[in-house]
């Protein structure tokens, strides 16, 4: 992985590109070897850049529940997280973790997702959230406001 995040940056300098974003998907925090491997692939973008990442969007899982605060935990350590994507809302899981982990962390939510295509990620909006969590109709959320 560190090796193709190398080439993809390189690509990214020669092409002027502003963003470049690296899928690091399948890190599980309880597994060292993953996690030494993202260490190692933060150690290769700060050779090509001291102040990157950026930005590091933590995708959490809906469905795990309160053990997204240790996944989040783990994560905030080894590659400074700045804000949460949470996915599978569409499932039995109302994901009310995520209020508490971003109060915990002090992180912003930037996107939930709905479904499983790229149109059912979408913007997170608080109050929305907060309506859907409660199963609230359009016409309660209207009597609530």
């Amino acid at each position: 992985p560190s090796a193709l995040l190398y080439k993809a940056m390189e690509t990214a300098k020669a092409q002027e590109a502003d963003i470049l974003i690296a899928d690091t998907a399948g890190r599980l925090q309880n597994r060292k070897d993953l996690m030494e491997q993202l260490k190692k692939m933060i150690r290769v973008l700060k050779k090509h850049n001291p102040d990157a990442p950026h930005a590091t969007a933590l995708v959490l899982d809906a469905t795990v529940g309160q053990n997204a605060h240790s996944q989040v935990k783990a994560f905030q350590e080894m590659a400074s997280v700045t804000g949460l994507i949470m996915t599978k809302l569409d499932s039995t899981a109302k994901g009310g973790v995520v209020v508490g982990l971003s109060d915990t962390f002090n992180l912003p939510v930037h996107y939930i997702g709905i479904g499983e295509s790229v149109e059912d990620l979408r913007p997170f909006n608080a109050r929305d959230f907060a309506y859907a969590l409660m199963d609230m109709t359009p016409e309660q959320q209207s009597q609530a406001s």
